[in-house]
């Protein structure tokens, strides 16, 4: 797993970008109390999904508006030809922000 911030920076409701060494970009967002991480590149336009909001338990694309479901990433409001959004696992370790980014051997 790998290192993303301190768990402080990840703040209820907004969602935080983060730049990793050897990987895409990746956002993290907290919703009622638990932290989300997943790719900040949208699946339908190659947008960024830090420039987007968090509402309803919905991470929201700002560019055409997808909904992706936190934790499933089923797609709502779903742009023609626009995938379910991927979710990397993560874990609140002390005090710090890890995800697993690829698959481990």
């Amino acid at each position: 797993m790998i290192e993303l911030c301190n768990s402080t920076d990840v703040v209820e409701g907004e969602i935080l970008r983060r730049d990793v060494e050897g990987f895409p970009a990746v956002a993290l967002t907290r919703h009622e109390g638990q932290i989300f991480v997943f790719p900040d590149t949208c699946p339908h336009a190659e947008e960024s999904l830090s420039e987007g909001w968090v509402e309803d338990g919905r991470v929201v694309c700002g560019v055409h508006f997808a909904e992706f479901e936190l934790g499933s990433g089923e797609v709502h409001n779903r742009p023609a030809g626009c995938p379910n959004l991927t979710f990397f696992t993560c874990e609140d370790r002390d005090g710090k922000v890890f995800a697993r980014l690829k698959e481990e051997a």
